[in-house]
């Protein structure tokens, strides 16, 4: 009898031992006080909520950010005579993401219109999972939604999330300001109107994040996935559309008209779903952009969902707004700064400076400060392998600093190991745009400034870590 116990005993310490490693950050995650509720990702639960809340025929679009910032839903519904649900958030999470928690909510008669970003990212089946826990902490059984796949991915993660978010309470700005919080969206979950009024953009366009309209931005996965979703949603007696993003003209690059009318046909001849839109209405001046490639202003907003609406319905709209005046960028500095004797200098389009080199003195430092200015020009980015040679590994961006760009690959060939930035910004007009990897690099910031929470430093990748250990 007693070796009978002692046996139950360790296959249940056993069986303690398997489960624990399972269920303790489940139960980690959902003990602690959610820390991404009033983040841009945390709203993803609340899109959900008001998808499974609308009844009967509805148009559905999914996609990412330049879904929840290119949409007027009210007008839609006005003028299209059903509800519409605004399902795009975030790029960072994945499209495959947002059409896997729709499915459950897809019934006889609705349309659903896929609205992807035109970029690689976006057209491919890429899945963040430590996105998508951010994103569903608050209700974190919207994780069952997704299939087995993603399943996976998620709990493979939740250890780590579980443990990231016991170390960030009380770190983390859980109610964050500006355009990229919760309290940004409306009732319909757009980017509420008023906010965001003209192009902030010091080049009115992002050249981190260039757009070209060729078939090998397309994974073949993605097309898959799309021609396999679309099936679904016909066996539940839906239709599915497909759109093209706004995207900034400034930033579609290395592509002619011909090779737009080929990227068309390609997706006509793969996609199973109609394809309602020409790619060329949605390529728009950049006087309708607010601050990426992607995420429109008021006015932009109101000409592109006019757009949609015609795509859709067949019938011909007004015009709509025309684009905002792009706003002039003060780019004179006054002052001097000593630290400008160690860089060398290029001008960006916006006749500000941005750092393209540095000086024979400026390689031997062993730690560098971005510059305010130089010979009476602001010093407002760093270019591609702008510090390549030098000495330092570490960079320093002061509170008071004039930069607004990481260019992308601006550390390629240095030996910079930290940056600490003490430049904390309040709105998106003054904002600090990370490059899209940063090699490794640690990144240092203030607690509880923006960078931890906010949109676009959360996607900066490529070995990008944060730590908000940053103090003056």
């Amino acid at each position: 009898m007693k070796k009978r116990l002692i046996r139950i005993a360790l296959a249940a310490l056993s069986l303690l031992a398997i489960l624990l490693p399972l269920w303790l950050p489940i139960v980690i995650t959902v003990a602690t006080p959610p820390i991404y509720s009033g983040s841009f990702v945390g709203v993803l639960d609340d899109k959900v909520e008001r998808l499974d809340s609308v009844e009967g025929e509805k148009i559905v679009v999914i996609g990412g950010s330049s879904v929840a910032f290119g949409l007027d839903s009210e007008l839609m519904e006005r003028e299209l005579g059903a509800p519409v649900v605004n399902f795009g958030l975030y790029a960072a999470i994945g499209n495959l993401a947002m059409m896997e928690l729709s499915k459950a909510s897809i019934g006889r008669g609705d349309t659903v219109i896929l609205a992807p970003e035109m970029d690689p990212q976006s057209l491919s089946t890429y899945f963040n999972a430590d996105m998508t826990l951010k994103a569903i902490d608050e209700r974190l059984g919207l994780l069952f939604r997704f299939s087995n796949d993603s399943k996976m991915k998620l709990f493979g993660r939740l250890w780590a999330h579980s443990t990231e978010k016991l170390s960030s309470l009380g770190k983390v700005n859980t109610s964050p300001k500006g355009i990229y919080s919760a309290e940004s969206f409306n009732k319909y979950y757009d980017i509420k109107a008023g906010i965001r009024e003209e192009n902030v953009m010091p080049l009115y366009y992002d050249p981190n994040t260039p757009i070209t309209l060729t078939p090998d931005i397309v994974e073949e996965a993605y097309i898959d996935y799309v021609n396999d979703y679309t099936a679904y949603c016909r066996r539940r007696g839906a239709k599915v559309l497909f759109t093209y993003s706004p995207m900034n003209s400034l930033a579609v690059t290395d592509t002619t008209a011909e090779q737009v009318y080929e990227f068309e046909a390609f997706l006509a001849d793969k996609l199973d779903c109609e394809i309602v839109s020409l790619a060329e209405t949605y390529i728009m001046d950049a006087g309708y952009f607010y601050d990426s490639n992607y995420h429109l202003n008021d006015a932009g907003v109101e000409y592109r969902t006019r757009r949609l609406i015609e795509d859709i319905s067949g019938f011909l709209m007004e015009e709509g707004p025309l684009p905002p005046k792009l706003p002039g960028v003060d780019v004179e500095y006054g002052g001097y700064d000593p630290n400008s004797e160690y860089f060398l200098y290029g001008e960006m389009a916006n006749g500000a400076y941005k750092i393209v080199g540095l000086t024979e003195e400026g390689k031997r430092l062993r730690e560098l400060t971005v510059p305010l200015g130089a010979d009476g020009k602001k010093v407002m980015a760093i270019d591609k392998a702008a510090l390549k040679g030098s000495a330092a590994t570490c960079l320093v961006v002061t509170s008071d600093t004039n930069l607004r760009n990481f260019l992308d690959g601006c550390m390629d060939g240095s030996n910079i190991k930290d940056i600490w930035i003490y430049y904390d910004f309040v709105s998106e007009d003054d904002k600090l745009v990370p490059a899209s990897h940063f090699g490794g690099v640690t990144i240092h910031f203030p607690p509880g400034s923006i960078y931890s929470t906010h949109y676009d430093w959360q996607d900066s990748s490529g070995g990008f870590s944060s730590r908000e250990d940053a103090v003056k």
